[in-house]
């Protein structure tokens, strides 16, 4: 009785109140921003994109049956201003990315060509005018390498998988493009497991993929030691999955924590970095690529927030990533004192170098939402509630 009443009461402060925050907690953010539907047809695709400068935002709009048009925006100006509107040539195309390239190079769509989760991935090329361009694909998945200052910073990484008849059987196929061109940039990469999932050359265990599928992450036994009958502890090997050539090579230090993101790893294809529930659901953990485990220091204690909805951004920038959790309003304080907390989404910094987290937004929530981040950025997408995919309005906020 006293959840369905505050319940209640939430409808009515998120009524009533701006985005205010509770006393002595973390003041929200107002948008800067606030964009609707052009023409006031339509609404907007959950899947948009911002460029790595945080200045221009891609999104689709579609009213689901006779249109789907991709519009560019520059964020500069207040309200943002379109700057390119196109057709989709095909209406049927299920979106999963949209990668801005440079003011005037256009912009690289990566969807299905049929609504179908288990349907391959393309990614198409079209100009700021809608004119496409170059086509890749398919693909199992497509992603960027971390710019880390290297030429692999400016690929598209297209990544396959097909498995083979028995046990871990598989072959991975690397192949890197020019994110700017789609233009092939090396030759494509295979990897062949057998059963056990272990490769030949060099032999080591595949544990997985990451760095936008540009490095392979492999487990290799211990040397055996004859005089002591024992073995040493197996050894994490990184191999550069575009050159075939062997990075580093370590003990695993720590055996538990290494298999514990093995099941992350599995869960998560392309990731090396982590953030997760801990294991007694007190928390918040930063886990990196050897499994060593760090306490997020969060901005208010972790039972104000809602654990399921814990949502996990990787960034274009090396060991770090952005995670955003969903203020609980029906918390055991707020139950305690029978007054319900507002809705807020906060987003948090990671970064697993040193091991630090920043709250760099509060957002107010009165129902589902749906961000992204680039820069000093934050993009949400009000989703209806009774529509999987989409939204009528995106508010851009500046991040702390």
């Amino acid at each position: 009785m006293i959840r369905r009443a505050l319940a209640t009461a939430v409808l009515v402060i998120a009524a009533q109140a701006a985005a205010r925050s509770e006393k002595g907690g973390p003041k929200a953010t107002e948008p800067t921003q606030t964009l609707k539907p052009a023409e006031g047809e339509g609404y907007f695709d959950g899947v948009f994109g911002l460029d790595d400068g945080g200045k221009r935002l891609a999104v689709l709009r579609s009213d689901s049956a006779t249109f789907t048009k991709l519009e560019i925006y520059d964020l500069a100006t207040t309200p943002p201003k379109r700057t390119s509107s196109f057709d989709l040539p095909n209406n049927l195309l299920v979106a999963s990315r949209i990668e801005l390239l440079p003011p005037g190079k256009g912009v690289v769509l990566i969807a299905r060509a049929q609504p179908d989760d288990a349907a391959p991935l393309y990614a198409y090329l079209f100009d700021e005018n809608g004119k496409p361009g170059a086509k890749v694909g398919p693909a199992t998945a497509f992603a960027r390498p971390p710019a880390d200052g290297t030429a692999r910073a400016g690929l598209l990484v297209a990544f396959d998988r097909k498995l083979g008849g028995h046990g871990a059987e598989a072959t991975y196929t690397v192949s890197p493009f020019s994110l700017a061109t789609l233009a092939p940039a090396g030759k494509p990469r295979a990897y062949h497991t057998d059963v056990a999932g272990d490769l030949k050359t060099p032999p080591v265990r595949v544990i997985g993929f990451y760095d936008g599928y540009t490095r392979l992450l492999g487990e290799r036994l211990g040397a055996y030691d004859k005089a002591a009958d024992v073995r040493e502890p197996p050894r994490k090997v990184v191999i550069d999955a575009l050159s075939g050539k062997i990075l580093e090579e370590t003990e695993i230090s720590d055996v538990v924590g290494w298999a514990v993101t093995g099941q992350l790893r599995r869960d998560n294809p392309g990731q090396a970095l982590f953030v997760d529930l801990n294991q007694d659901g007190s928390g918040v953990d930063m886990i990196d690529a050897m499994g060593k485990k760090m306490p997020a220091d969060l901005a208010v204690p972790f039972r104000f927030y809602d654990p399921k909805t814990l949502v996990v951004e990787e960034v274009t920038v090396p060991n770090r990533l952005t995670f955003g959790m969903g203020v609980d309003p029906l918390n055991p304080d707020a139950i305690k004192r029978k007054k319900a907390d507002l809705p807020m989404l906060d987003v948090y910094a990671a970064d697993l170098a040193d091991g630090t987290v920043k709250l760099r937004g509060r957002v107010f929530t009165p129902r589902p939402v749906t961000f992204r981040t680039r820069a000093d950025k934050l993009v949400v997408l009000k989703r209806f509630k009774s529509f999987a995919r989409g939204g009528d309005e995106l508010q851009i906020f500046d991040l702390r």
